[in-house]
């Protein structure tokens, strides 16, 4: 993934403000926190993925796969050499000598929670207000933003769907917490 002045984005709209940046998404449901990331440099993004609360470029943040395919076609915008390809569940990265002077490829399976740790291939940075981004782009990361809020903002028209895919996004990457069985609740 290459430079932060690529044209098209999937989630572009016309430009349009849609009020002040939003605070950090804490979306926390366990010792990993719901974050916004991009590839380091690109436009590409925001992918909604959780992670450590100490974490590294380099890290392989967990995405679910409606994240992880937002990915692999913005991926496919590129070429860089490094390509990407679903078989059933399995996701494979591919890349060539020219990507990283060996080339290789690699084989994603998702965890329990049918989450996808991609990471390694290129430095993620977070996604922040400094990142020139589309009124789409901000409609979303608003909305992951705001997931954990009981009535979401009201959006400009063409944002609103933006905006709830992002609260949707975040609330499904984080795990629910375990229910109790009947067995359980009846031993209580």
């Amino acid at each position: 993934m290459t430079s932060r002045t690529a044209g098209h984005h999937p989630h572009s709209t016309a430009s349009s403000t849609i009020g002040p940046e939003p605070p950090r998404a804490t979306c926390n449901r366990s010792a990993r926190s719901v974050q916004l990331f991009t590839p380091e440099a690109t436009a590409y993004g925001p992918y909604v993925g959780s992670a450590p609360a100490r974490w590294n470029p380099y890290v392989a943040p967990l995405f679910t796969r409606a994240t992880a395919e937002r990915i692999v076609q913005d991926l496919h915008r590129d070429t860089c050499g490094l390509t990407a390809a679903w078989d059933g569940s399995l996701l494979r990265f591919d890349w060539t000598a020219d990507y990283d002077g060996t080339g290789g490829s690699e084989t994603l399976t998702p965890d329990q929670h049918h989450r996808y740790a991609i990471g390694g291939r290129w430095p993620w940075q977070d996604w922040d207000e400094d990142i020139p981004q589309t009124a789409g782009q901000a409609a979303y990361a608003r909305g992951v933003a705001e997931a954990g809020l009981p009535e979401p903002t009201p959006m400009p028209d063409g944002l609103a769907e933006l905006y709830a895919d992002g609260r949707a996004e975040a609330l499904r990457l984080a795990p629910a917490p375990a229910r109790r069985t009947d067995t359980a609740a009846n031993a209580a």
